[in-house]
């Protein structure tokens, strides 16, 4: 299941363009400090293609048969986790249960993220403990923390944790005061941010993520196909095994990079002769969800007629807030652009948190399961940033220790989501 997201990227990458200065994220940065690569790679160049109407005909016919396969083979995975949790709950009696978290796009907003999840790891009993995840899914600069949450382990908490604490003043840079002219790939060059990406995915984290696999959880990763002009759920834990033991882990990290391209803003990723940009131009946050006649849910229960149903928990982590604070809006473009943009993501998110708790309720009123939807977010009285730059350290340690201080309380799960049209909590 993907919200619907309005399709006005493009101009988010122009207005975000003419907000942050040209420096923004790039002071600090050696003249001769270089990407890796050749130089056309560091550059970030990228031809124009040739593809006639009929070639692009074929590759969304088999990419819509790749969609419908990863589809059925997600729902076989999903099958046969319930299958293994069962066992487990019939062998040892521990809870039957099937989680699932959610992380939300953000951008340098995922430092309270990645804070929280590590502070949430501190509680040790109670039925607020944070769990071995079922399935794990991730936008943009959720799909950069997704990993490390499936990999399961306290120090790759840690790891990402650290990685949003210090982000580099050299990650993204602004391709000068022409950066509009149209023959560039994008307004920044994001090389030196691709390159931390590459390193942060280590052997180590994808062999996590490949043991994860191992137990048919899932790792869904949300980008936006733009050729196709639609969303899609890649699933990572599957790149995990396919990917070489020692790496490079190229497709898996372009995946990652796909999730977090902000159109127009970061360049695009091809993957498979089809190019993929942030998974927030379709859904800021997203469930898959299944058949109700002959999904993996219903597939268990007649194989099992005797067995408990599930319990369904789905823990939603959201780098935003869904409250703005009232603010003076001056009548000028600028102004008016941020203002309004700053609504746009924020009613979209409440869109997209609402089709999930419409789920939950669906499953809980006609489906006879016991489930539970859980979110936190961003509080509406969290400091803003000082600086318009891009990864503002001071802010996105801010938000990181704030985070992690809230992760620690389990009092601060909360099932209201905010109207978009008043102060009620539904």
């Amino acid at each position: 299941m993907f919200g619907t997201k309005s399709m006005l990227w493009p101009l988010v990458g122009l207005c975000i363009s003419l907000m942050i200065p040209v420096s923004a994220g790039a002071a600090g940065a050696k003249k001769n400090d270089r990407c890796e690569g050749t130089k056309k790679q560091r550059k970030q160049k990228m031809e124009l293609r040739s593809l006639t109407d009929y070639q692009l005909e074929q590759l969304d016919e088999e990419y819509k048969k790749t969609i419908a396969a990863d589809h059925e083979r997600m729902a076989e995975t999903v099958l046969r986790r319930l299958e293994r949790e069962y066992k487990e709950h019939q062998e040892s009696g521990k809870p039957f249960i099937y989680d699932v978290l959610v992380i939300s796009g953000g951008g340098e907003k995922g430092a309270f993220g990645a804070g929280f999840l590590e502070g949430w790891g501190t509680i040790e009993s109670g039925p607020a403990v944070r769990p071995e995840f079922d399935v794990v899914t991730g936008v943009s600069t959720g799909a950069l923390i997704a990993p490390f949450a499936f990999a399961d382990t306290q120090e790759e908490y840690v790891e990402v944790s650290k990685f949003y604490a210090n982000p580099e003043p050299n990650w993204v840079k602004k391709r000068g005061k022409l950066a509009l002219l149209p023959h560039h790939v994008s307004i920044f060059n994001d090389c030196h941010l691709q390159d931390t990406v590459r390193k942060a995915v280590d052997p180590a984290l994808v062999a996590a993520v490949a043991e994860g696999a191992e137990e048919d959880r899932l790792l869904l990763i949300g980008t936006t196909n733009l050729d196709a002009g639609r969303g899609r759920a890649f699933d990572l834990s599957k790149e995990a095994q396919a990917a070489p033991e020692a790496g490079p882990f190229e497709r898996f990290n372009s995946i990652l990079l796909a999730s977090s391209a902000i159109p127009t803003v970061f360049p695009p990723v091809e993957i498979d002769g089809m190019y993929y940009a942030d998974g927030g131009a379709t859904s800021n946050l997203f469930l898959v969800v299944f058949s109700r006649s002959a999904g993996p849910l219903d597939k268990f229960v007649a194989r099992h007629p005797e067995a408990p149903k599930p319990k369904l928990r789905i823990w939603v982590v959201v780098n935003e807030r869904l409250v703005l604070a009232p603010e003076v809006t001056q009548p000028r473009w600028m102004a008016v652009a941020a203002r309004a943009l700053g609504t746009l993501t924020m009613s979209n998110e409440l869109f997209a948190l609402n089709l999930i708790k419409d789920v939950v309720e669906d499953y809980r009123e006609t489906r006879g399961l016991d489930a539970e939807f859980r979110m936190v977010a961003i509080p509406a009285d969290a400091p803003y940033p000082e600086t318009d730059a891009m990864f503002d350290k001071k802010y996105m340690l801010l938000l990181e220790e704030l985070g992690r201080n809230l992760g620690t309380d389990p009092s601060v799960w909360t099932t209201k989501v905010p109207s978009a049209y008043s102060f009620r909590l539904d």
